[in-house]
């Protein structure tokens, strides 16, 4: 099986016309976390447990609420899935924060985001504008069993630049322009007891740019409701493959348009505590595929495999603030339920869950979070997040993202 998957992979470097990534490849840039069983080469399928695993990452507050962002408003400082949450903010403020990963055994630090928020005076209601950059998705993999070793790294950036207004009163709207750059390294090394060097490696350089925008209403004091749009993505992937025996490389370029994301929430501010939940829609079946480096038949065939395979998701967001009496100590709690894009594998019930089977195609998570308000305006602020991913096996993604914010 070895021989032949390197024999393939030996006729790609021959001719740009021969696509070694297939469906989970090609989406790894969108979704969260994807698994395939049998991994596809060309037209050639081999069953080598070959992984594509991106997490996606937001800001340290953010994470600790699950995302659940959508209706956040003034509570949540920082950016969020709702451009015009940043209206609701009344300070200016400069945050960096760092990110930790740990999967599998596999540990990585790196910059998680620097953002800058200005409020505006204005006459009446609120202005706001806010620029930054921040890890929007994290590549860290390493998988191993008896036949193969594979390592990946790497991650996509999003530079942004916001916009939000109070169009009336307890009304808002916000837009978010992004640029996205980064890239994915996939080394795969076939063992062999002969200890000979066989595997392949590949390099995915993305270059992109994305949309949201959003509406923010504050019908009461201790309710929000928000709606969000992100608009198709398109991302450009300059993808090169080369064997462990040869010194050249095939490359290929496609680009990809991810479907729009119909996000809508609430939250509940009380006193002491507050409750967040935010509910996201996605058809994955409107995502397209669009190569001049293949033939039109391969591109034909994969956009095929996204009508085929992929289906609508609806992913949900659980989150609460908890505000400690006469100090300026809060803590924060999450859960996410992400269900799979492909077809059938995603219905949402409460066996699902917490399920008995571990073959459910589905991941969750869970987070907490702290934040703690020192003096002259600066503020630290903690999440940890733990991914539950349920396919064959059940596996656990670690995350901590730490901030230092000054508010002035």
């Amino acid at each position: 099986m070895k021989n032949k998957i390197l024999s393939i992979l030996t006729l790609s470097l021959l001719s740009v016309f021969a696509f070694a990534q297939d469906l989970p490849d090609v989406i790894a840039p969108f979704k969260s976390y994807n698994f395939d069983n049998q991994h596809f080469n060309s037209a050639t399928g081999y069953d080598y447990p070959i992984r594509v695993s991106s997490l996606n990452k937001s800001g340290v507050l953010s994470t600790a609420i699950g995302n659940a962002t959508v209706a956040s408003g003034r509570m949540i400082p920082e950016f969020t899935l709702n451009p015009a949450n940043l209206a609701m903010n009344k300070f200016s403020s400069i945050q960096v924060n760092g990110l930790f990963t740990n999967y599998n055994g596999m540990s990585k630090n790196s910059l998680g985001g620097i953002s800058y928020l200005v409020s505006v005076p204005v006459y009446s209601g609120s202005m706001s504008f806010a620029a930054g950059v921040n890890k929007e998705k994290d590549f860290n993999q390493y998988y191993q069993n008896d036949d193969i070793l594979q390592k990946s790294y790497g991650g996509i950036y999003s530079w942004h630049f916001n916009g939000a207004m109070e169009v009336q009163e307890d009304i808002y709207l916000g837009a978010e322009v992004s640029l996205l750059s980064g890239s994915r390294h996939n080394d795969i090394d076939f063992k062999d007891p002969l200890n000979t060097t066989d595997g392949y490696i590949e390099e995915n350089t993305y270059f992109g740019a994305s949309a949201k925008i959003g509406l923010s209403y504050h019908p009461f004091s201790i309710l929000n409701i928000g709606l969000s749009i992100d608009l198709p993505t398109v991302i450009n992937d300059d993808y090169s493959l080369r064997t462990y025996q040869t010194s050249g490389s095939s490359s290929v370029e496609y680009s990809m348009s991810s479907p729009a994301v119909i996000r809508a929430g609430l939250s509940l501010n009380l006193r002491i505590v507050d409750l967040y939940y935010s509910y996201d829609y996605t058809n994955w079946q409107d995502m397209k595929f669009r190569s001049r480096d293949l033939m039109q038949t391969a591109v034909d065939e994969l956009n095929r495999e996204i009508s085929n395979n992929l289906s609508t998701v609806g992913a949900h967001h659980l989150g609460m603030a908890f505000h400690v009496p006469m100090l300026p100590l809060h803590f924060y709690f999450g859960y996410q339920y992400l269900p799979d894009s492909y077809q059938g594998l995603n219905s949402l019930s409460l066996k699902k869950l917490i399920p008995k089977q571990l073959t459910d195609r589905f991941s969750s998570s869970t987070s907490w979070g702290a934040s703690f308000f020192l003096k002259q305006g600066l503020s630290l602020s903690a999440s940890f997040e733990t991914y539950h991913l349920f396919y064959d096996e059940v596996e656990k993604a670690k995350t901590t993202n730490l901030a230092i914010s000054y508010f002035f």
